[in-house]
């Protein structure tokens, strides 16, 4: 486990740094808005424990609200994905396949599942901060949050693609 901690101390500051300075700069075709740091609240093992977990996932998420100037918006969606998540990875990734304290990626898991796994926790993580973010729900409201969820999705499997152990 604490080698596990290092190794997320470490990716934190970084994959913050990627969302605030390059990609919550770009709104690709005026409603794709694509979030990197979400990979850091998915991958964690099924075995951290639920403190540590939400803690991590709102800080995660204040920190990107700060630079975001949207306080509350980025934490509560991240802290409702971390609440979510045990819940969402009992249901999609097959039983017996990870160990307690194994990260979640999609070489461990495999595709369908990961695939699975990660769109219904970044849909529902879309979902929550769009609609507060516009305290409304209309089809353009829906519209950014099908072309997020893709995009980020699609952002999410190519960094998995990346680090692929071979």
């Amino acid at each position: 486990m604490t080698k596990l901690f290092y190794k997320y101390l470490k990716l934190t500051p970084v994959f913050i740094l990627i969302q605030i300075l390059v990609l919550n700069q770009i709104l690709f075709f005026g409603y794709m808005n694509p979030f990197l740091y979400i990979i850091l609240i998915l991958s964690l093992p099924i075995g951290t424990s639920k403190w540590f977990l939400l803690l991590y996932s709102f800080v995660i998420g204040f920190i990107i609200d700060i630079f975001s100037t949207s306080l509350g918006f980025h934490s509560t969606a991240c802290v409702l994905i971390a609440f979510i998540k045990p819940y969402i990875s009992k249901i999609t990734i097959p039983q017996n396949i990870l160990g307690y304290m194994d990260e979640i990626n999609m070489w461990k898991i495999g595709v369908k599942p990961y695939v699975l796994y990660s769109l219904i926790i970044i849909l529902i993580h879309h979902a929550l901060l769009f609609i507060i973010e516009n305290a409304s729900f209309n089809i353009h409201v829906l519209q950014k949050i099908i072309f997020s969820t893709i995009m980020t999705l699609i952002i999410l499997l190519i960094v998995q693609l990346a680090n692929k152990k071979t």
